[in-house]
Formats: C-alpha cells, structure tokens, sequence
C-alpha cells in the first residue's frame, strides 16, 4: 500500500464576444425548430500558472515507480504547469489527523474506501459533484459498483472520492500437485462448493507429508463477497444471529474440514502452504503475483475467484484506493485534472498491463492485464479481470477494525476451539452489541 509534491493548474479559455451590428454582444444562438437545446456543462477554465498540488498517500499505495509513472509523467505531459507532490502518510507526523491538526491539510487524500468517512470525521470531505461536472468526466466509463460502493460507504448521495485501480483476486492453483495426484485442473466460474469436490479430493497424507486442497482465507473475505452486512445500522443492532451469517460460517467451515484430515494448522498461512507445495488452491489477490513469480519452481496457474451461489457472477469486493479532493484545498481544479488523467484509457491500460486492474468497463483494456510482465504469458491471469467486484456493506460509525475482526475471532474459534457455529455466532453477537454501545455514547 503506498512524501512528495504536486503541482497543477488550469488554464483560462478566451470568451469571443460575437457583437451584433448595432454593438450588442449577442447572446447564445437559439436552437433550431425540434432541436435540443445544449445543456452540457461550460469546458472548465484553464489557467496555466503553476501550481503544485500536495497529495497524502501511503507509500505502500502509491510507490515511487507509481508515483512516477502514473502521477507525474502523464500529468506532465498533459498539464506541464501541474507539479506532483506526495505526502507519505506512513512518515513520523505526517499521518492524515496531524496534517489536519498542524493546518498542513493536503490538496489531495489517496486511501481505501472505509478511509472516506475519515475526511469526513476530520472536516475535510468534499462533495466533487460539481468538479466532476464541470472537467466533464465521464462516470459511466467506471464499472457502477465503484461509484455505489463510495456513496454508500460515506453515507452520502455524493462522491467524495473516485477510484484508482482496484486489488482483485483470483484461485491460485498447484499444477504439479494436480498432476501427482491425477486431479483435474479448476476451471473458470466455479463455485465454492466445486471447488470444494475437488479439495477433497487433494486432501490427504502421503510419505508423512499432509497436502490440503484449499486455503480459502478467513470468513469476512466471503461476507465481502455476498455483501452480507456487519451491522444494522437502522436499528444499531449487530447481526451475527441472521441465516445469512449461520449460512457462510457453515460453508466456510466446510471449505476448512475434509474427510479424513484434521483442520489446517494456523501457521499453515495463505502463501506459506502453498509456496512449501502443502496446499493445492488459494483464494489470493494481484499484490502477489511478483513473489509468485520469483519462485521459478513453482509451476502455479490461477482461475477465477470462487462464487458464491447467492452472488453469482461476483468475485470479492471493492478494494480500490479512493482519490478525493479536500474541502480545503486551494487548487480543486488542478486536483481534478490529475484524476482525470487517472483516470484516462491510457493511464489505466498502463496500469493494467502492470498488475493493478482498471476500475473501468471496457474490456479491451481489462484484456491487458498483466500484458508488461512476460512470465505470465502462459498464464490465465485475465481471469483476475472476469468477475463483478462486490459491493461495500456501510460500517457506519462503527470502526471497521473492530467490526470485521469480530467473526474473524469468531471462525477461528469455530475451528481451533472446539466451539460449534452457535456459540460462536452469540458470542460474536454479544461482542458488537457492546462495540456499538460503546461508539454510540461516545456520539452523545
């Protein structure tokens, strides 16, 4: 996930004054009979003074290479007036609340979407409707659950931010163990249940070594998927107790417990199993297609994320950083020329083709994923790009820490302590129950 300098302006366009014969600037033509009249927004006015734009980001979001290939370069070229600069969130007091707090509010705040309703805490959200109106960008370019996921995240019928790329996720799978064991391979479009068949029968002990078929990640990664929510927020009520829950703590842990084999070990990790070639499958994301990579003996393929059979077609949830402009900043329309070009065919086949997925619709740029890297020629990475991404449940004013590792404790109670999904599921009830309490009188 990812200290520096941004510099940008806009330029001013001339307004020809068309004067009549008799000395009158004439006003706009009228549209001819049965024609609709123009009510597209003015281009914005440009001024081409320079100026810099400060942008707070981690480091581990937008790295220097990023920063540099993404930010300055094309922003550069299409706005040599603008100048990048980046403030690294993870520096010693330069986090977002004591940049606030010392006055130094940036132009710009680069986070993940349960992020936003930190501007809005801290007084520095910004309703970008009408930027976003008057630079004319073009929102239906963007798959839709992005822009849901923003609104109702930040509890707003506004944006407050607009998506870079998106972290999507993939099955990772073991072709040499496949192959030992005379399994076939997994295959685009399965659910968790097939893939489930086939874990089975991957799962056994051989010459004192234990293979699993499947590590499928802890169970909040399936609540994403079929946006099952962590919190009533109409009635501040958890709801943990709901068939909803009973129903993915059931077929997670199924997905956990095979016949005949013991439950994998904790330190048994998602990458750990499978680098070691113990586990078969993996639910895993794009970040680790480099360290896969450098492991030359591995011989891995992946396919698409696992559905579930209430969301189909979905893969896992929007995890896209969000760029939003603050209410502070003096250089709004610099700032929203650089999402712009963010934001632009170029920019986002650019970053595509290295690893990070376009948060736009056209397939032709999702068809370049992991086009720069050659190893990855012979593998079926497009798959990373095939599914819907989920839609973002609202957290509200509960903090999204303690809400998601909740059921996390829960599950692994289910697993590890001999607890059955009942008990597990009153006791993750009974623990948001005082959470929510708790954020409450803290609201009074």
């Amino acid at each position: 996930m990812r200290k520096s300098r941004v510099i940008s302006s806009i330029g001013l366009l001339s307004l020809t004054l068309i004067v009549s014969a008799c000395g009158k600037a004439a006003g706009p033509a009228e549209p001819a009979p049965g024609q609709t009249p123009d009510t597209s927004p003015p281009p914005a006015t440009v001024n081409n003074q320079p100026v810099t734009v400060k942008i707070a980001v981690h480091a581990g979001i937008v790295n220097d290479n990023d920063l540099k290939r993404y930010f300055i370069e094309p922003v550069k070229a299409k706005y040599p007036h603008i100048t990048i600069e980046r403030i690294n969130v993870a520096d010693k007091g330069l986090s977002l609340p004591e940049l606030v707090s010392t006055n130094a509010v940036p132009d710009m705040v680069i986070n993940y979407p349960y992020n936003l309703t930190d501007l809005t805490q801290l007084g520095i959200s910004y309703n970008m409707d009408e930027l976003i109106k008057t630079h004319k960008l073009d929102l239906n370019r963007i798959s839709p659950e992005y822009l849901e996921s923003i609104k109702i995240v930040n509890g707003s019928n506004f944006y407050t931010g607009l998506p870079m790329n998106n972290n999507t996720f993939a099955l990772f799978f073991n072709k040499d163990l496949f192959d030992r064991f005379g399994v076939s391979y997994p295959k685009d479009g399965m659910t968790w249940d097939e893939v489930r068949e086939i874990s089975v029968k991957l799962t056994r002990s051989e010459n004192g070594v234990q293979y699993y078929g499947l590590f499928p990640d802890n169970v909040y990664r399936g609540a994403y998927q079929a946006s099952v929510p962590f919190v009533d927020l109409q009635n501040n009520k958890s709801v943990f107790q709901t068939d909803a829950w009973k129903n993915l703590f059931e077929l997670w842990y199924s997905l956990y417990k095979y016949p005949g084999a013991e439950i994998m070990p904790k330190e048994m990790n998602t990458v750990n199993g499978f680098k070691t070639g113990q586990i078969a499958m993996f639910s895993g994301y794009s970040g680790q297609l480099p360290d896969l990579l450098s492991m030359k003996d591995l011989n891995w393929d992946v396919v698409t994320y696992p559905t579930n059979k209430v969301a189909p077609g979905v893969g896992q949830r929007v995890d896209s950083p969000m760029m939003s402009i603050t209410s502070t900043s003096k250089v709004k329309d610099a700032a929203m020329q650089i999402i712009s070009v963010i934001l632009s065919d170029e920019v986002q086949t650019e970053m595509t083709r290295n690893l990070q997925s376009s948060v736009l619709k056209d397939p032709k740029i999702n068809a370049q994923f992991g086009k720069a890297t050659p190893e990855l020629a012979s593998k079926n990475v497009v798959a990373f790009t095939k599914l819907k991404v989920a839609v973002l449940k609202p957290f509200g004013f509960v903090p999204v820490g303690s809400a998601a590792g909740i059921p996390i404790t829960a599950f692994t109670e289910l697993l590890y302590a001999g607890k059955d999904v009942n008990t597990v599921l009153r006791e993750a009830d009974e623990k948001m129950e005082k959470v929510i309490a708790e954020e409450l009188q803290k609201k009074k």
